[in-house]
């Protein structure tokens, strides 16, 4: 399978494990530690018990956002040896055909791990530091965006 495909996949499979709260699905996804890097910050999660606060933490916020579509599309990835690849990504959060906030580009790396891709860092352009990643509740004009390319 070409990298885009597989990225494709594993973006799919997250999305809809985050979507049913299916926390298993989700933590077979991600490797440990798990690095997010953001414009302000660079954070390490290398506990199961951190991942699963900040996927009930995403959960809640995609709940309290009324988020019926949670899209991540590939702009393109590239598998750098046979166990790793790396690739970029576009982030659509949508409550009944609106906007929560405007797409944001990602770049993520996946580790072929006991033949399983999981995720082993994302950068996003999000102007947030923390986790469990959160938006506020307001919409999109009064968010801050990440840096522009």
């Amino acid at each position: 399978m070409e990298a885009g495909a597989i990225l494709q996949t594993y973006l799919d499979e997250i999305a809809a494990a985050v979507m049913a709260g299916d926390f298993a699905a989700y933590q077979t996804g991600v490797a440990l530690p798990f690095h997010l890097v953001t414009h302000s910050a660079n954070l390490t999660i290398t506990t199961e018990a951190a991942l699963r606060e900040g996927f009930d933490a995403f959960r809640t916020m995609l709940q309290t956002q009324r988020v019926t579509d949670y899209i991540r599309l590939v702009e393109g990835a590239q598998c750098l040896d046979p166990d790793l690849l790396s690739g970029r990504y576009v982030t659509h959060l949508i409550s009944g055909g609106m906007r929560v906030l405007d797409p944001f580009h990602s770049q993520i790396t996946l580790r072929l791990v006991e033949g399983r891709w999981r995720a082993a860092s994302i950068t996003n352009a999000l102007a947030n530091s923390r986790w469990p990643f959160l938006i506020s509740s307001t919409r999109t004009a009064a968010l801050p965006k990440g840096p522009q390319e």
